[in-house]
């Protein structure tokens, strides 16, 4: 790991140095520490695709150069994105005894979910929405927006 960071356009950034499997945890830390307002049942749902796609980064690239979080407070949504060196698209699979469950579950908890590409490899992300569907954060969720 190394730092984090606030951009212009409202998202928190996480780059990421190492390629260690550990580094996985440091990252899901950094996203729920910044999370932490939001209720347990969405908090929970934004972390099991944070760690789905730290996971495919790890697998199918040489892990994860950054994690990064942008909240949208009305309608309440959460976009979380890890980007990785390869060009490579994610794709759903069926699932067997070796894997392929990941991006189903991504796609099961996102509102939407997709991948940009760029000349350093890729961008994946999930959109999902943190409260009833159109309604803004209650205002204790709401945290920056």
């Amino acid at each position: 790991m190394t730092w984090a960071r606030d951009d212009q356009a409202g998202w928190q950034i996480l780059d990421v140095t190492g390629r260690d499997r550990a580094d996985s945890a440091s990252a899901r830390h950094w996203a729920e520490a910044r999370l932490a307002t939001l209720g347990e049942p969405h908090r929970l749902d934004v972390l099991m695709v944070i760690g789905e796609l730290l996971d495919n980064a790890y697998q199918h690239a040489d892990g994860p150069t950054q994690v990064r979080l942008h909240r949208l407070a009305d309608p309440c949504e959460i976009t979380v994105a890890v980007a990785d060196t390869s060009g490579s698209s994610p794709r759903l699979r069926v699932p067997d005894d070796h894997g392929g469950r990941g991006l189903l579950l991504v796609d099961q908890l996102c509102l939407a979910w997709g991948a940009s590409y760029h000349d350093d490899g890729k961008v994946v992300w999930g959109r999902l929405g943190c409260a009833e569907p159109g309604l803004a954060c209650p205002k204790d969720e709401a945290g920056p927006s």
